[in-house]
């Protein structure tokens, strides 16, 4: 099968030579030739899902229409092929139209094949999101790799998923446009979306990898490893931008610091005397400094700057200077930090000339963040916020702190060099013994606050499983007020409930989808005697699933009694009726039915409250992780600190814990946002301090280079 794309230009030369809007459109051609060759087995599987459905429904109209889909696209694949591969890539050109210059969807997209999402009705357009949501999930990390070299190929901060031409949504809503044009039977038009599910639908996930390989291949961020699962410290950078940074800034110190091929290497953390001459004169005077030296009171950064002085002329090379230079930004960075308490700061203040040694033997202490000595320095400075100063130096943490740093201070040189590694794996296992010992205190709210969430997920689902049903219009009034109220709690413990038991779920569904079937017209004789039929067992599932959320005051008497009438006026129709007769009765349900869907509609859009975009703070929230700190301000003026130790499976909620590992509060995702927004709240960029030193050193070490 040949793309409709192949005519695109495919150019062979650099990225930095082809228009950006180029390479996205090669993007499109490669997508394609995998949904080629993937759209036969699709078919087959889609065909397959179609007969199934007429298997197993419980209407006949609707077993009749899917079994007749079924046929059609078994025996008119390739038609339906091209309709398809036709609606998917004018889909993904549209989308892409939209993301290089930000043409309105509504008010510029055309009519028929262009159309994305051509639905009229509200439960569609549920579905689609729903749908799509299923192979975001599947799919996140590939997706989330994409956002970021898509944002970087179009130099911009961050793009979503929903701003990304190859999400999802895209393909499903193309298939499904696709099918309303293939079949000419309206009633299979709404049976095509629940079907595409990940094991009937195309398969993405060959689609994703292929789009990052393409950008990797034209020199698109090729060495982003999970840059978006790395939080944002820095401000609010997108992680494209900081996975940029940090390549930029590598490339930076490779150039001031020279090859590090030049320099001996070590294993991390372990000291072994350097090959360069200069070098090597500055090592031992150090070994013998760190003999000699007192413990120092209140050391800060002329430490360093005193080690440069006093070496002999000549006795340091270029990057010797420069290595003695970086590293008094780091301390210099970390001695300015308002959060990092004065006595821990004393304490790091005695690691400059270990970690002065350790950089001058192993130059990727400058590159690599997982360097021991680097990491001990960022580790510090993050846990000294959870130092209690109410306990003083007797705390825990702060002992903890200072036996770390003394280790590494009295840690003889000339042996095996370990001394900083092994620090920093006791003081990362100290860490997690606190982590688990918070999540232990924390049980208790951490239980409620998992309950809570699934209940409040559980009720949007079950008000979404009504609301599709009650969007068709075909409910009468005061069975839709019955559903509204009574079966969106019956739904809500089902779905509270589906992991453990998912046949209770399936039985409050089938229950409410039998009631909507009993109060249809029916106008033959046999539809009239299944309805006596099959009315006992409806009634007796209806009382069972009320007994259960104990509904038994008055309003259910009433409502079985209007039930009951419903039913009668259905039995008592005329048993004889003339064909015309059956079409006007078929007419007028159906021009109630749309007045109705009119009316939901307007009462749906006069309550929904437009929700807020996302923005810079939404995402920040989203991208906290545990361990994280944060400052909020109290009524009374001053702020509180706080540690964020537990955040729900969906991100709705975020426990946050003091230094005696006691709760602190809890916070929604919403009201957290709206704080950092209000700056009522701010999360400490403790993270990275040293690539942040890093980076300001750059700017200024960078021009001198340049001049020299």
């Amino acid at each position: 099968m040949v793309s409709h794309l192949d005519h695109l230009p495919h150019p062979e030369r650099p990225l930095g030579f082809a228009p950006q809007g180029d390479v996205l459109r090669n993007m499109i051609t490669a997508a394609m030739k995998l949904v080629n060759a993937e759209f036969a087995a699709f078919s087959t599987r889609l065909s397959d899902a179609l007969m199934a459905m007429s298997e197993v429904s419980g209407d006949a109209k609707e077993a009749n229409a899917s079994f007749n889909a079924s046929n059609l696209l078994r025996n008119n694949r390739y038609a339906f092929y091209h309709v398809a591969v036709a609606h998917i890539e004018q889909a993904l050109l549209y989308e892409l139209n939209v993301l290089e210059h930000g043409s309105e969807r509504t008010a510029t997209r055309r009519e028929g094949a262009l159309s994305l999402v051509p639905f009229s009705e509200m439960d569609n357009r549920v579905m689609l999101g729903t749908t799509a949501r299923l192979f975001e999930i599947e799919n996140a990390d590939a997706l989330a790799a994409l956002n970021i070299r898509i944002a970087h190929l179009l130099d911009r901060d961050s793009i979503s998923v929903a701003q990304n031409p190859f999400r999802p949504e895209t393909f499903l809503g193309a298939i499904n446009a696709a099918w309303v044009e293939f079949d000419p039977d309206t009633e299979s038009h709404g049976m095509i979306l629940p079907l595409l599910r990940p094991e009937v639908f195309l398969a993405l996930p060959p689609v994703f990898k292929t789009l990052n390989d393409e950008l990797v291949d034209r020199g698109v961020l090729p060495e982003l490893v999970s840059a978006y699962r790395i939080r944002k410290s820095d401000g609010n950078l997108s992680a494209a931008t900081k996975e940029a940074n940090e390549t930029a800034l590598r490339q930076q110190l490779r150039r001031v610091l020279g090859n590090p091929e030049e320099a001996a290497h070590s294993q991390h953390g372990e000291y072994t005397m350097p090959a360069n001459p200069a070098s090597a004169k500055l090592f031992s005077f150090l070994t013998q400094l760190q003999h000699g030296l007192p413990e120092p009171r209140h050391p800060g950064l002329t430490q360093l700057a005193q080690i440069k002085a006093q070496m002999p002329q000549g006795s340091m090379s270029r990057i010797d200077e420069t290595t003695i230079d970086l590293l008094s930004q780091i301390f210099e960075t970390v001695f300015q930090d308002q959060h990092i308490p004065h006595e821990v700061k004393d304490l790091i203040g005695i690691l400059q000339v270990p970690v002065l040694k350790a950089a001058l033997v192993d130059k990727e202490f400058f590159y690599t963040e997982s360097h021991p000595a680097r990491k001990l320095i960022d580790l510090l400075t993050r846990s000294s916020v959870g130092w209690d100063k109410a306990k003083g130096v007797d705390d825990p943490l702060f002992q903890t702190l200072k036996r770390t740093v003394e280790r590494v201070r009295q840690h003889d040189p000339e042996q095996a060099g370990n001394g900083i590694s092994q620090a920093v794996d006791d003081l990362e296992s100290y860490i997690h013994q606190e982590e688990s010992a918070v999540s232990t205190a924390l049980q208790a709210p951490i239980t409620q606050a998992l309950q809570v969430e699934k209940i409040r997920f559980a009720t949007k689902s079950a008000k979404q499983d009504v609301a599709v049903r009650i969007g068709t219009g075909e409910v009468v009034p005061f069975v839709e007020a019955f559903l509204e109220s009574r079966w969106v709690p019956v739904l809500t413990l089902a779905h509270t409930i589906k992991d453990e038991k998912p046949e209770v779920l399936n039985s409050a569904i089938q229950t409410m989808d039998d009631l909507l079937w009993s109060i249809k017209p029916k106008i033959t004789p046999q539809h009239r005697k299944e309805l006596i039929t099959r009315l006992p067992t409806i009634l007796t599932m209806l009382n069972k699933w009320l007994n259960v959320i104990k509904w038994d005051d008055a309003d259910r008497l009433q409502f079985f009694a209007d039930l009951a009438e419903c039913h009668a006026s259905i039995v008592r129709a005329p048993l004889e009726l003339s064909a015309e007769r059956q079409i006007e009765i078929a007419v007028e349900v159906a021009k109630k039915a749309a007045e109705r869907r009119l009316e939901i509609k307007a009462r749906e859009q006069a309550e929904v409250v437009a929700e807020p975009e996302p923005d810079q703070f939404v995402e920040e929230v989203d991208c906290l992780q545990r361990g994280a700190w944060l400052e909020f301000d109290q009524q009374d003026g001053a702020s509180k600190k706080v540690k964020l130790a537990w955040v729900s499976p969906l991100r709705t909620l975020y426990i946050f814990s003091t230094s005696q590992r006691q709760e602190a509060f809890s916070l929604s995702s919403d009201d957290l946002a709206r704080q950092l927004r209000e700056q009522s709240a701010r999360v400490l960029q403790l993270d990275g301090m040293v690539h942040r030193a890093l980076a300001k050193a750059m700017e200024q070490l960078e021009p001198e280079t340049a001049e020299q």
